[in-house]
């Protein structure tokens, strides 16, 4: 099953509303690198990819497109435990 992360649901800068997925002091922590390092912990494939997150077209981003076999909702909180 295919997944679409966007960087943005773990930008400290944006409001839930517009993207963010996990609280405030986990996304405080996050940075590109920290994504990719965990992606290769939990031994997905993925894919890199410049985009711009629909809900703050203004800003570009990273997409992590990658195969998994579970939830996108489950995905973002195990990333979220990871970065706490």
């Amino acid at each position: 099953m295919s997944i679409t992360l966007y960087s943005q649901y773990f930008n400290p800068k944006l409001s839930r509303s517009k993207g963010r997925r996990v609280p405030l002091d986990p996304a405080k922590k996050y940075s590109d690198e920290s994504l990719v390092n965990i992606l290769k912990g939990f031994g997905f494939k993925y894919e890199v990819r410049d985009a711009r997150y629909p809900r703050v077209p203004w800003e570009s981003c990273k997409m992590y497109v990658l195969e998994a076999n579970v939830k996108k909702s489950t995905l973002i909180k195990m990333i979220e435990r990871k970065l706490r």
